[in-house]
């Protein structure tokens, strides 16, 4: 299929895939909540917030355009049935690394069973996890017969602990952490993370932390004013390149995008967006945001 470029590609039009996931859900109380999902050749997993863990498969002559395109082959649960947090699929090694409960569980793919634990202890006192999402999109490419291994970082209250995933996790180092981690990104040495306040760039080889650009430029509401209370401002960071962040920043007019690199330097052009995106994604050479009511394309191959 030959790729299109950004001025031939078609509308873009929203599709459901999976419209009602089990009946059990929409009936349950409080109802099921999909937390996250990733997709993997025909195949979805997804995790939900009463801990079970679905893997859906496209039917190879079903209309892609029917929500019964995919059917459910088999679900699993994590213990004590807590919420899935996250999930990372690693299919060069065929495991996938569950968050759940503040902590990591290793499962195989595709089938989804989880790794004994007499044979893995899972991490536990997890914040958020952090996989090298430049090492892992080359990971896809490599030989199964040398699948090599992909590092993570374990974001913990006081300390970053970086691993490196075989058939099961190795623990490598911790470095200290001085402030609270609600969102982090890694690329390569460099782990950029957010705080209350501000977009930071942890250098992994040097332990160092460098913070880089605030997630709101907009002047806080006065105390007593009859303004109305700013609300908080969602962050957001994309993997770019092994060395280089796109982190967004609102501005109380307009959200900019700024391209950065580990070591803090701002590249190519700026992006910006009337609205505060509610979802960012990359899609080279475009980063589509999605807005209330509207998905804006944004180009981003110019360099200053």
């Amino acid at each position: 299929m030959t790729a299109l470029s950004g001025a031939d590609l078609p509308p873009y039009q929203l599709q459901c895939l999976l419209d009602i996931v089990s009946p059990e859900f929409s009936s349950s109380d409080p109802p099921v909540q999909l937390v996250c999902a990733q997709a993997l050749g025909p195949e979805i997993y997804v995790g939900c917030s009463n801990g079970h863990l679905l893997r859906f498969t496209l039917h190879p002559d079903a209309n892609s355009r029917s929500m019964e395109a995919y059917t459910l082959l088999s679900r699993q649960s994590v213990p004590n049935n807590k919420p899935i947090e996250n999930m990372i699929l690693v299919p060069s090694l065929s495991r996938a690394l569950v968050h759940s409960d503040r902590q990591i569980l290793v499962y195989t793919l595709p089938a989804l069973d989880m790794i004994p634990l007499n044979v893995y202890k899972p991490i536990r006192n997890v914040i958020s996890l952090a996989v090298d999402e430049w090492q892992l999109q080359h990971a896809a490419h490599r030989s199964p017969q040398q699948p090599g291994s992909v590092e993570f970082c374990v974001i913990k209250r006081q300390s970053v602990s970086i691993y490196h995933l075989r058939e099961k996790p190795i623990y490598e180092k911790d470095i200290p952490l001085h402030v609270r981690i609600q969102l982090a990104r890694r690329s390569g040495r460099y782990l950029c993370v957010v705080d209350n306040e501000y977009y930071n760039m942890i250098d992994l080889e040097t332990a160092s932390l460098l913070p880089i650009l605030p997630i709101s430029q907009a002047p806080p509401s006065e105390p007593g004013s009859d303004a109305p209370q700013t609300p908080p401002v969602k962050p957001f960071i994309l993997v770019i390149s092994d060395t280089e962040f796109l982190l967004l920043s609102w501005t109380g007019a307009s959200t900019l995008g700024l391209f950065i690199t580990g070591e803090g330097e701002p590249v190519r052009g700026t992006l910006e967006w009337s609205q505060h995106p509610i979802s960012v994604c990359k899609f080279p050479p475009l980063s589509p945001a999605i807005r209330t009511h509207q998905c804006a394309m944004q180009r981003s191959t110019t360099r200053t």
